[in-house]
């Protein structure tokens, strides 16, 4: 009897084991997923402030996001590299122009257009990742310059649905979001301003044709 229960113990030792290291591990969907959504608010809390001027006006809280301050180190590192890509695509004046266009409005259609071009080849890397975290943030700069700030959320739910639903379990492959600052060490990460140029000049495209 005795050595009936310990061979029945030990794989049950194992799959706790195991459940236990995937609960923990950090790098559970939800996990990932969560994370993505305190960095996709912080980005646009911070792009928000760096675009404010006395003629725009513009302000937005982090409670208005429905986020909170980062705290966490490795958190804030990751922000910061964030930031810094979206310095670069900010000076990016063919893109700016882009994205300034009329027909680029903040709805649910524009958003899943743009999104659904960026992956639409199925292939998956950190630029793609960023410029829809860039993309999502300027959709909530136009909604705050066009006086309707009730669609924030809005924005940052379809972003993070869009995640949740296409990219976060190859965000997952990656190991998690600490890709993102590998990729900023190299000299592709400058390349992401021409991509969404691309991405965008399709969707302007097919929506005026």
């Amino acid at each position: 009897m005795g050595i009936v229960l310990n061979c029945l113990y030990l794989p049950l030792v194992y799959v706790l084991v195991v459940l236990s290291l995937f609960v923990f591990s950090g790098n559970g969907t939800d996990q990932v997923l969560e994370l993505g959504k305190r960095l996709l608010t912080d980005f646009i809390y911070e792009r928000v402030r760096r675009h404010a001027d006395s003629s725009t006006q513009l302000s937005v809280s982090r409670t208005q996001l429905g986020g909170s301050e980062l705290c966490d180190h490795n958190e804030k590192k990751l922000a910061q590299c964030l930031q810094q890509i979206g310095d670069e695509l900010d000076g990016n004046t063919q893109l700016q122009s882009m994205i300034n266009d009329t027909a680029l409005q903040p709805s649910q259609e524009v958003f899943m257009s743009v999104a659904c071009e960026i992956f639409s080849d199925g292939k998956f890397n950190w630029g793609r990742v960023v410029a829809l975290f860039y993309f999502a943030c300027r959709l909530v700069i136009k909604a705050l310059l066009t006086k309707v700030p009730d669609i924030i959320r809005t924005i940052i739910s379809w972003a993070t649905d869009y995640l949740r639903d296409h990219v976060i379990n190859w965000i997952r492959e990656q190991g998690g979001w600490e890709g993102i600052r590998s990729y900023f060490g190299t000299p592709t990460w400058q390349t992401v301003g021409v991509f969404l140029v691309g991405v965008l000049t399709t969707v302007l495209v097919i929506r005026r044709m």
